[in-house]
């Protein structure tokens, strides 16, 4: 193909291509545009609803599926370009464009640049208006992607590091598995019994590390334990449960802290007590700690504790969270239900009710953030031991009298 400046022609007559175009739909022109994106050494990730997964298969085929959310709303592709900026693309056919528009716009918020795709023919009528917003248009005919125009300027800095973040968990962190969502136990020393276990015996199965756990270190949650692991990048799983660059790092700070076997580990976790590992063990706070930072998600909401400190109302930081990094509470903060909420609430304009109405927020959340992860965060140096976490009912919470406090450092 020729390029000429922002648009490009096939050897194709007027004729041939405004005929083609015309009765293009949706699918015809997310195939193309994956070509074209492909083509340009860009990292795409799609979202295709359930309901319409034959219709996208071969889209689903090439490439990989997300969930990440901007406004409220899923880009039909969003990714890195070739210059590691975050795009944003709303698909259409020959018709539905000016719902597009609408979509494209929203994208800006979280993206670098935002396009809207459709077909050449009938995308062209609108360029005047995407460019004079912002938006970069994508024409494509039967033979391909056949125009691309990009946004003259489209620099956005509302939720692009939430976005940026979102994206590096599923296309450059390849040991990081998981979201932060499933570190769900209160004490996360036992993050690290998976790292001894096979550190001792070598790789395991999922059955057998449980077992090793249960029997050497008297633990009844190895399946959350070995999750957690996979999260924060210390195991891999292939046939079996390996180390990870990051699992042998840890695997020598426990030994150098003398810690070789599960019972080792144990005996220092009931030394903790009821205080900190920071307080008792602060070299295995460190590293904790570091393997909490290497999490896109994490390290978004360490930043936010740090602005919203050093004491943290809940609801504060909620607000902070939803306006600055709302993957990161969509992903972190809310039950499975509770997002698809928040997301309806968010794409409705009405995002200040999530913060503003006590009802609705613990309606939302999940109650493990208030116990579970705020003990995390004490163990770990995060939040202050004198922070009081929360175990009774969430409706009994109250963030008033229980507000987070930020861990001094000396």
């Amino acid at each position: 193909m020729e390029f000429q400046a922002d648009r490009f022609e096939p050897k194709v007559s007027n004729r041939t291509r405004i005929n083609s175009v015309s009765k293009m739909d949706e699918p015809a022109v997310f195939g193309h545009v994956v070509d074209e994106l492909d083509s340009r050494g860009y990292q795409p990730l799609v979202h295709v609803p359930g309901a319409h997964e034959k219709t996208y298969a071969d889209v689903l085929d090439r490439c990989e599926s997300h969930q990440i959310t901007i406004g409220g709303r899923y880009p039909d592709v969003l990714g890195f370009t070739n210059a590691d900026r975050v795009f944003a693309v709303e698909v259409k056919g020959s018709s539905g464009l000016l719902r597009g528009i609408g979509q494209a716009l929203t994208y800006q918020q979280g993206a670098h640049v935002s396009y809207l795709a459709a077909a050449e023919d009938v995308v062209t009528q609108h360029t005047d208006l995407l460019r004079s917003k912002g938006v970069g248009v994508i024409g494509a005919a039967e033979s391909g992607v056949t125009r691309w125009s990009s946004p003259p300027t489209s620099e956005s800095h509302e939720q692009v590091v939430d976005i940026e973040g979102q994206l590096s968990v599923r296309l450059r962190q390849s040991d990081i598995s998981g979201d932060i969502a499933s570190l769900s136990l209160a004490q996360p020393l036992n993050y690290l019994a998976p790292v001894v276990a096979v550190e001792k015996h070598g790789p395991l199965t999922g059955d057998e590390l449980v077992d090793v756990l249960a029997d050497e270190y008297g633990f009844g949650a190895g399946k959350s334990a070995r999750q957690s692991a996979l999260s924060l990048g210390l195991l891999q799983r292939d046939d079996r449960y390996t180390l990870t660059d990051q699992g042998e790092l840890a695997a020598t700070v426990l030994r150098g802290s003398g810690i070789s076997t599960l019972q080792e580990l144990d005996e220092v976790k009931s030394e903790v007590g009821r205080s900190t590992v920071v307080e008792k063990h602060q070299p295995l706070a460190i590293l904790l700690q570091n393997c909490y930072e290497r999490h896109p998600e994490f390290r978004l909401l360490l930043d936010a504790l740090r602005k919203e400190g050093p004491t943290i109302h809940f609801p504060d930081l909620l607000r902070r969270l939803l306006h600055e990094y709302p993957n990161v509470f969509l992903n972190t903060f809310c039950t499975r239900a509770g997002r698809t909420r928040a997301r309806e609430l968010i794409e409705a304009g009405q995002m200040s009710r999530i913060y503003e109405e006590e009802a609705v927020w613990k309606d939302i959340i999940r109650t493990n953030v208030l116990f579970n992860f705020v003990q995390q965060l004490k163990h770990i140096g995060v939040l202050a031991a004198e922070t009081r976490s929360h175990s009774g009912k969430i409706s009994d919470y109250d963030p008033d009298s229980k507000p987070w406090l930020l861990r001094k450092t000396r």
